[in-house]
This record gives C-alpha cells, structure tokens and sequence, in this order.
C-alpha cells in the first residue's frame, strides 16, 4: 500500500468534484468546502513538517526524540 499524505488524498477528490466524477447537488459549496479543507490540512502538514524538522513518512535520525507525526508516543504503564 502507497503512503500518501492525506492532504494529497484530499486533492484527488477535489479534482473528481471539479470534473464531475462525483456527483454534487450543490458544486459551489462542494468546492468551497473542500478547498478549504485541503489549505487546512496543508497548513497543518507544513506546520508539522517544520516541529519535527523532517518530511512525511521520513525516519527520525539516531537521538532524535522530537516528536512524532501520527502522535505515537511510548509509554510505560503504571500501575500499583
């Protein structure tokens, strides 16, 4: 399976939207709606991109602890 960022996902929808692939009863708020979405998620992805100082789907380096892109982070249980 190809890892592609969801924002790309976003535009391959936006595009079938705008060809008419996808049927849409109201094409302006459609389109709107979703171009909205992907400057958003595009933002979000630079914002993300810049925090962690590496690309999407790019391993972190050796004593890197950063961060992490999908939110994982390891952590001991505690119990009594």
């Amino acid at each position: 399976m190809e890892r592609v960022p969801a924002s790309q996902k976003m535009r391959k929808e936006f595009e079938e939207v705008i060809n008419g692939t996808s049927m849409s009863e109201f094409l302006l708020s459609e389109v709107v709606k979703r171009g909205a979405g992907i400057v958003l998620q595009e933002m979000l992805e630079a914002e993300v991109t810049d925090f962690l100082g590496r690309k999407h789907y790019e391993r972190q380096t050796e004593g890197e602890s950063v961060g992490y892109r999908n939110g994982y982070e390891p952590s001991k249980v505690k119990t009594a």
